[in-house]
């Protein structure tokens, strides 16, 4: 078991593709993640033998060594998970799988229940690349490039002028309503795959698609695009320069999971 919380265990933590977007996050905006006591567990007989100091990390997403090519997600609701079942998983589909089990310092939010997935992607002193998805969809879609229903550009020598009141004049797309309503049959599809009621996923993800609130893109322009012009040398000193922040909302807010640095991140699919 490894702990983020142990100094020494933090170097070895790093060897994992998702964990080291994980830790990125906390190093450089601790203030946007959402993640409590980031551990990763090596096989279920690790699991098993800190079950006690383990049994209420109810968070938890599959990861591999960053030598190897990222493994595929094992998907799952969020919720009280099976951990057996999805060590079993994992270790079917690569030998050095690990799980990464967490806290949440938010209530526990259903998948369809959020208001977007987003991600920047930041190409320091270039400009600022945002996919995202609307309410009933998460940070799966875009981290996964599996669909985008808007997206942003912003010039990094404009960052210090974006507001509210000007940030639409940057979108360079809106899905129209005929692909929207592919992407929520395959939204709907996905989620009742995981067992989610069909009844509140019909409810929740919109027939027609409903623009992200402007208090999400607040939200973000405070949080993050206003910081990163302050954070420009720090960035370039960490070889952070082409990199991307995802995940999804929580509430009015974003709380994004992970950076993923350019090693991760395809900033050129856009």
């Amino acid at each position: 078991m490894l702990q983020y919380k142990n100094i020494e265990d933090r170097e070895e933590m790093m060897n994992y593709h998702r964990a080291r977007d994980m830790i990125n996050l906390l190093i450089y905006f601790p203030e946007l993640s959402p993640i409590l006591d980031l551990t990763i567990v090596k096989s279920l007989e690790d699991y098993y033998e800190n079950y006690e100091e383990l049994k209420d990390l109810k968070g938890e997403r599959n990861d591999t060594l960053i030598t190897k090519p990222s493994m595929k997600s094992v998907e799952g609701s969020g919720k009280n998970p099976d951990i057996p079942s999805i060590f079993k998983r994992v270790k079917e589909l690569d030998e050095d799988g690990v799980l990464i089990l967490f806290r949440l310092n938010h209530p526990f939010s259903e998948r369809y229940e959020r208001y977007a997935g987003i991600s920047l992607a930041v190409s320091v002193g270039n400009a600022i690349y945002i996919e995202a998805v609307g309410k009933g969809f998460d940070g799966r879609e875009v981290s996964k490039g599996i669909c985008v229903h808007e997206r942003y550009v912003i010039p990094w020598l404009n960052l210090r002028s974006c507001h509210i009141s000007n940030f639409k004049d940057y979108r360079t797309y809106k899905i129209s309503d005929d692909l929207y309503e592919q992407t929520r049959i395959d939204r709907i599809q996905f989620l009742k795959s995981l067992h989610m009621p069909i009844e509140k996923i019909e409810k929740e993800v919109p027939e027609k698609y409903e623009d992200i609130p402007d208090f999400i893109w607040q939200d973000i322009i405070q949080n993050i695009l206003k910081k990163l012009p302050v954070m420009e040398e720090e960035l370039i000193s960490g070889n952070l320069i082409e990199f991307a922040i995802s995940g999804h909302t929580e509430g009015k807010r974003f709380l994004p999971w992970q950076i993923f640095d350019k090693t991760r991140y395809d900033i050129g699919r856009k």
